[in-house]
């Protein structure tokens, strides 16, 4: 990598860590990579449209990975099959139910607005952030020669990287201080001490008993344990926001407990947190007064996470009267099909995966020709060295089917499975097949039967929504796009990251 793309690699690596830690935990939630900006990438395919909102191919088959992939369970039940028809009708359904828990004003929970206001703060300071740092970031061999003095074991490109986040937070902290100042930062230093006994009144004596073990403030006393007025108290102003006592509350609240400091009964460490808390708000005023918060990608994303947010806080509300369901009613779900609550069936297997399918299939006939299956897989597999070991429908999810009919000493394959982000081509020796095994009706076992049986009646309900709203709200799916997405072939040609 050239000097220039390490420092903007390192750069973007170094504010993202920083500005995650002012801004909460919402940000590991974001995985879904947002749709590229580079213009001269390829149109992106329109294959699904409801209201305001399209849904992409590429979203389709990032979602149909997801959907492919094995999912461990207590006791296995065969899925229904994954298409593109069946994945993307699901998820128009999922946008119609975000529509509706929008429709509902859902949209205004405080919890979906904070998770919001927190990618928001992240996205749109990390943009400001490596504009106003990157044309500063400048890092010589002298920086480098100088951790590497202090730090001698590290190699030099280690060394580069320990220089670089040193010189960003550096920057960081410089250029903090620059737009506290031009925005007019101004501490009420006459709350701090106030701030402290209402701490002390929520840790000591809260309005609803804690569990025996929880020690700590929780985060429903922000709701139950602050009055209004307590709430709006002002911890700091600046130009562009405020910081409240409720903002306070909730920073601390994403502390892990043991790392909660222990001096928060004092003016001194109310004003600590209150420091931490304050950068992200601030820079995100600047980054605002620049028009940051109106790049349509930030946009798109706030939109993602809001439509994600809206999506379970209306499964929620459409499921959270269905009543658990009582012993009687356990009792006769597993009567009904005892087969349901059997030991998952195990194979004993040894594997070669081949690179591609042509290369399996070479192998294959080697193997009918009567070669040695452990001389061949030293010899071809992509992982050489690995002992038997064990495959379950958990672990093989759409390719247990092919699986599950197997004998002792039997070669299968080429058969695909999972590698990596992917799929590859193998073949497989297995060496023992251990079957289900049904089992006596128990409390352990009447206890997971509870669990499978008040899910279904939840998913059941989820369905039954999702095709009311279908009805409801227009929508188009343009089939022709789509027809020929196959999620297993689109796993094979994934390549590992």
């Amino acid at each position: 990598m050239n000097s220039s793309r390490f420092l903007a690699s390192g750069l973007r690596a170094v504010l993202m860590i920083g500005v995650s830690g002012m801004t909460g935990s919402v940000l590991r939630a974001q995985n879904a990579p947002a749709p590229s900006a580079d213009p001269n990438a390829p149109a992106r395919v329109a294959v699904a449209a409801i209201g305001d909102v399209t849904i992409f191919q590429d979203e389709l088959v990032r979602r149909l990975l997801q959907e492919i992939r094995p999912h461990e369970e207590q006791f296995y039940q065969e899925p229904p099959a994954v298409t593109a028809q069946s994945v993307l009708r699901k998820m128009v359904a999922e946008k119609a139910t975000s529509m509706e828990g929008r429709r509902l004003g859902l949209d205004k929970d405080e919890q979906i607005r904070r998770a919001v206001t927190q990618l928001e703060t992240a996205r749109i300071v990390t943009r400001l952030l490596e504009t106003e740092l990157g044309p500063k970031l400048r890092i010589e061999d002298s920086d480098v020669n100088q951790v590497m003095k202090t730090r001698p074991k590290l190699t030099r490109d280690q060394a580069k990287t320990v220089a670089v986040q040193a010189k960003v937070n550096q920057l960081r902290e410089q250029y903090y201080a620059e737009v506290a100042a031009k925005r007019h930062l101004a501490k009420v230093t006459g709350n701090l001490a106030r701030t402290a006994e209402i701490h002390q009144r929520l840790l000591l004596r809260p309005r609803q008993p804690r569990g025996p073990t929880q020690y700590w403030i929780l985060n429903s006393q922000i709701v139950t344990d602050l009055s209004d007025e307590e709430k709006s108290l002002l911890l700091a102003t600046f130009d562009g926001g405020q910081f409240t006592v409720k903002d306070w509350f909730q920073l601390l609240c994403e502390f892990p407990p043991p790392r909660r400091p222990k001096d928060l009964d004092k003016a001194e460490g109310v004003e600590r947190v209150l420091e931490m808390g304050l950068r992200g708000p601030v820079l995100a005023a600047e980054a605002k007064s620049r028009g940051y918060d109106k790049d349509p990608e930030v946009l798109s994303e706030l939109r993602r996470l809001e439509d994600d947010r809206l999506l379970y806080k209306t499964q929620e509300v459409r499921v959270k009267d269905i009543p658990e369901p009582t012993a009687e009613q356990v009792k006769a779900y597993f009567d009904a099909d005892p087969s349901r609550f059997a030991t998952n069936p195990t194979l004993k297997v040894d594997q070669i995966w081949c690179p591609d399918k042509e290369t399996a299939q070479k192998v294959r006939t080697a193997i009918d020709q009567g070669g040695d299956f452990d001389a061949l897989r030293k010899e071809h597999s992509l992982q050489k060295d690995v002992s038997p070991y064990s495959l379950t429908p958990g672990s093989e999810g759409v390719f247990w089917a092919q699986l599950a009919k197997s004998e002792p000493n039997q070669v299968l394959g080429p058969i695909p499975g999972f590698y990596g982000n992917g799929a590859k081509w193998r073949l497989i020796k297995v060496h023992e097949v251990i079957p289900a095994k049904t089992q006596d009706y128990s409390e352990q076992i009447a206890s997971s039967a509870k669990w499978m049986l008040f899910g279904e009646e939840r998913r059941r309900a989820v369905e039954a929504m999702e095709k009311e709203l279908l009805e409801k709200y227009p929508h188009e799916v343009y089939s022709d796009r789509i027809r020929d997405l196959d999620p297993v072939e689109i796993a094979l040609k994934q390549q590992d990251k």
